[in-house]
């Protein structure tokens, strides 16, 4: 269901996960041209408010460029410390240039570039920020260039290893998602490198001999760190081959539901049984990967219009959400959890504002199947719930003093969780009087305030001593005189302090004024103190009369 939209034609990127409120960032798409034929570029930062009625989605920040984007990030670098408390954008353009933008000054309409690298040859296509180190961000450009930038010091990128022959164009870049220092990209030519940034040089290279691919896209598994999925943009092989470098002579099963090529495709890192894919067949598809179904199993198709879309994301804070930009110069957010319906084209939008500016003007007849699609749209659901839906634990109970309790099982440290599973406990729950006992005698003690003496019956039903000493100190705090009796359970007692404190500064104990209560008389001129007076009733100095 589609819950906002935007009209323009960008490529877009969601705000990190950490990021609250959600916001899309849009950089104007290089190779594009609009309704209006307008040469201008923008970077712009859209505000996504569910609760705001319509489709709307109010801009936050515009700033204008004089470059076009190929590829925008929005990247949590600098979040966590409070150097850059949005994140960074990075975008890379159609000059050959990679521009970095702080977020919260863009978001302030402040002066918002950090800095801009021109080290590229060509236009740079691929952009993909480090997963575990978000200040190490992987460029692709033309003639097989690829660099990684630390963002701390972005003026000497490094290179994962030598160019790869023959030379071509870097169409993606993908970090690893469970191991840092392991990258892969694509190009055209069909082939896959997978680079250690730990040896600088590609391990392995992944390709089909059987069938010729465009490799357009690539992702890796969100869990399993060998497997990873390419998509192909050949309208004459429109697949996504799912590869696991363990066995990579051929991939290990193919997704086949496109008509025409695929343009983007994206993995859910919260569900791994979601993948979002896009193509020139104007569909949006949202696969279950990891399933056994032959050529795939289709989940979920969103309803689109009659116009391709190029670029499909998850929304990383809110996996419920999806958005997608498309060739009819809109950004769309599409919501999983509502149905579908029938919802006026933008195509149609056009028509009618171009209708209204030419009078006389006639609409251009619908082909019948534009118009058997919207008239057969109903609402579609997923077919399965999301990972982030299910309970991971439930108890209930059943007849007989039975309980029932599931919980999903955890994959040890040492293994790939290949698929999750759960475990179901039996379990017979059995009365223990004595616990029912003791728990009435704390009930009874509690409302009826009788704390001393449920004290006392912990005293005198003490195993060893620890346990009673710790049940008199606790009955203390329930006497009238707590301190008083404290200094009991430490050894002390009270009139023998009494008696050293007085023979200690000459006050009397209230019997005889002995020796040192004569030299304080004749110290001070008076009688000695009492020693009650320097003593409190609790057994503390007193304060001298």
């Amino acid at each position: 269901m589609k819950v906002k939209e935007v009209a323009c034609t960008a490529n877009i990127a969601w705000s990190p996960a950490e990021q609250h409120p959600i916001y899309i960032a849009a950089g104007t798409a290089a190779q594009q041209l609009d309704a209006t034929f307008s040469t201008t570029a923008s970077l712009d930062i859209y505000a996504l408010n569910m609760e705001q009625a319509g489709l709307e989605m109010e801009k936050k920040a515009s700033l204008s460029t004089k470059h076009r984007f190929y590829k925008i990030l929005w990247g949590k670098h600098g979040m966590s410390d409070g150097s850059l408390p949005n994140g960074i954008i990075a975008g890379g353009t159609d000059n050959g240039s990679v521009y970095l933008y702080d977020a919260s000054k863009l978001l302030s309409n402040e002066e918002a570039l950090i800095t801009k690298t021109e080290q590229h040859t060509g236009s740079v296509k691929a952009l993909d920020f480090n997963p575990f180190q978000g200040n190490l961000l992987a460029t692709g450009a033309s003639d097989s260039e690829i660099f990684i930038w630390d963002l701390n010091s972005p003026t000497n990128p490094m290179t994962p290893g030598a160019k790869a022959q023959p030379l071509d164009e870097i169409s993606c870049v993908a970090w690893n998602r469970q191991v840092q220092h392991i990258l892969a990209s694509t190009s055209p030519g069909g082939q896959c490198i997978v680079w250690d940034l730990k040896k600088n040089e590609p391990i392995i290279k992944v390709t089909d001999h059987s069938s010729r691919i465009r490799c357009k896209a690539v992702v890796w598994h969100p869990d399993i760190a060998t497997q990873m999925l390419l998509a192909s943009e050949d309208d004459h092989m429109p697949v996504i081959q799912v590869w696991d470098l363990r066995f990579a002579t051929s991939p290990l099963k193919v997704l086949e539901n496109h008509q025409r090529g695929v343009l983007s495709m994206n993995w859910c890192q919260q569900d791994p049984d979601l993948l979002l894919s896009c193509g020139k067949d104007n569909r949006i598809l949202v696969w279950n990967p990891n399933s056994a179904v032959q050529g795939g199993e289709v989940l979920y198709e969103l309803p689109t219009t009659t116009q391709w879309s190029f670029d499909v994301q998850w929304c990383p804070r809110n996996p419920c959400l999806i958005a997608n930009s498309s060739f009819d110069g809109h950004i769309s957010v599409y919501s999983l959890m509502g149905g579908g319906g029938t919802v006026q084209a933008p195509q149609d939008q056009h028509v009618n504002q171009l209708v209204s500016s030419f009078p006389g003007m006639e609409p251009m007849p619908v082909p019948q199947q534009q118009v058997d699609t919207q008239t057969k749209a109903k609402p579609v659901l997923l077919k399965k719930p999301p990972k982030w839906l299910k309970r991971p634990a439930g108890a209930s109970f059943g007849f007989g003093g039975k309980l029932l309790s599931f919980q999903q099982n955890k994959a040890p440290a040492n293994q790939q969780p290949a698929h999750s599973s759960s475990s179901v406990f039996l379990s017979q729950v059995v009365t223990e009087p004595e616990l029912v006992s003791r728990s009435k005698s704390l009930e009874e003690a509690l409302s009826q305030g009788q704390f001393c003496e449920f004290c006392d019956g912990k005293i005198v039903k003490a195993v060893n001593n620890e346990e009673a000493e710790m049940w008199k100190f606790l009955k203390v705090s329930f006497e009238q005189e707590p301190r008083k009796h404290v200094i009991g359970l430490l050894g002390y007692d009270t009139h023998d302090l009494a008696r050293k404190v007085a023979l200690a500064t000459g006050a009397s104990m209230g019997l005889t004024n002995g020796v040192g209560g004569e030299r304080w008389r004749r110290r001070n001129g008076t009688g000695g103190e009492d020693a009650g007076a320097l003593l409190g009733n609790d057994g503390t100095r007193g304060r001298p009369r």
